[in-house]
């Protein structure tokens, strides 16, 4: 009897627990949320909108508190930031105290964080000790369970990439690269850094961009965190033009940096005469076909000569004419369920709302709607690419940008 007692004991505990494999459930609605701020808004919390954060002023010890519903401990949380990253921290609430159980280095704009035990009283706070920014864009919790796919649990870049994306500003890499990411991310699972020049801006913030820009590259595959060059978005026509605004030896020796941290052998990016002229397009071309020898100079740009000399092995430009070659994008991909390269990349650039407002209207509604990501017959197709520096021959089949590479 007592052995009988025992299995039945272990039975009704495994009935409790979650079946293996089994997804976590979002309880973010049957939580209550406060926050202590004077300028918050709880609802913008859970609204699902990136365009509206949450604290914008900089106050002492903000914090947002999470209660659980009755019985219901939360698993883990995923929090997105706006602007100004800081150290952050959630705390427990256990017995009338509070104990962190989660501590991050607010490396992250999003950051999911597990809570193994379960919590049912919880505070996420920043863990300087001064007023701060603590701007807290969309917050999710959940239940037991595996995480959900779509939350993003981002990795820090990798010592040895094997691709560099680098461009102007978010969207770039969708709209002229097309099934690029999609393919070597997310089907071939290369190591894929994806770099931008600026963070881009516009009318809901520099916040927004970043937040659409992780979600897009989410979708893509991509799960080491993007790199950000810091330089602010100036719009123009001319490539003096864009160097001056940020000083072409900066530009430089922030593009030799990216080729000697992350070492790839491959890079892509821009074309040449900026698809359709833009400046911060042409200075990212121009840039890699003058840095990547300086890279591998190892008396050159001592400010990066920590990480050693690094001599990239291909560049390929967007719609370059010489050693052109045309990508198929068009190929079914198993790691998307047979959904072309294409058509990840177009259903991924539908996070880039904000984007609607500065694309083409449509004659039957009136309204603007998003951009359309470059198909293959356009003018600045996104199949169109050409081979503007090899260290390693020409191309022969013309159809991976890694051909001649092991």
């Amino acid at each position: 009897m007592k052995r009988l007692g025992l299995l039945l004991l272990l039975l009704g505990t495994l009935l409790c627990w979650p079946a293996f494999g089994e997804e976590a459930q979002e309880i973010t609605a049957q939580c209550a949320i406060t926050v202590k701020s004077g300028a918050a808004k709880v609802e913008r919390l859970t609204d699902r909108d990136w365009a509206t954060p949450n604290i914008t002023e900089k106050t002492k010890n903000p914090y947002v508190q999470v209660n659980a519903p009755a019985d219901a401990p939360i698993y883990g949380v995923y929090v997105c930031f706006g602007s100004a990253l800081t150290p952050w921290e959630i705390q427990a609430g256990h017995g009338g105290q509070w104990e962190t159980v989660y501590e991050s280095e607010g490396l992250y704009a999003h950051e999911y964080a597990a809570l193994p035990q379960g919590e049912m009283e919880l505070r996420i706070r920043p863990t300087v000790q001064k007023a701060v920014i603590f701007n807290v864009t969309e917050l999710f919790a959940f239940g037991p369970g595996d995480v959900p796919a779509w939350v993003q649990q981002w990795q820090p870049a990798p010592q040895k990439a094997d691709l560099l994306v680098l461009v102007g500003h978010p969207d770039d890499e969708i709209l002229f690269l097309g099934g690029t990411i999609p393919y070597y991310a997310g089907e071939r699972k290369m190591n894929v850094v994806v770099a931008y020049l600026t963070c881009g801006t516009n009318s809901k913030g520099t916040e927004v961009r970043r937040s659409e820009l992780l979600n897009g590259l989410w979708a893509m595959g991509v799960r080491t965190y993007p790199v950000f060059g810091g330089f602010w978005d100036a719009y123009s026509k001319s490539l003096d033009k864009a160097y001056k605004e940020w000083g072409k030896n900066n530009v430089y020796k922030w593009v030799v940096g990216l080729l000697r941290q992350y070492r790839p052998d491959v890079v892509v990016s821009h074309d040449v005469n900026g698809e359709y002229g833009h400046g911060a397009h042409r200075v990212c071309a121009d840039a890699l076909m003058q840095c990547i020898p300086g890279a591998a100079d190892e008396s050159a740009y001592p400010d990066s000569a920590k990480f050693g000399p690094w001599q990239v092995k291909k560049l390929y430009l967007h719609l370059y004419r010489q050693n052109a070659v045309t990508m198929d994008w068009d190929q079914p991909l198993s790691a998307f369920g047979g959904r072309t390269g294409y058509q990840v990349a177009a259903d991924a650039y539908t996070q880039h709302q904000s984007q609607a407002e500065k694309g083409q209207k449509n004659p039957d509604t009136g309204k603007f709607e998003l951009f359309q990501v470059e198909p293959r017959d356009s003018k600045t197709s996104s199949y169109s690419f050409g081979l503007a520096y090899t260290a390693v021959g020409p191309d022969e089949a013309g159809d991976d940008f890694f051909e001649h590479i092991e």
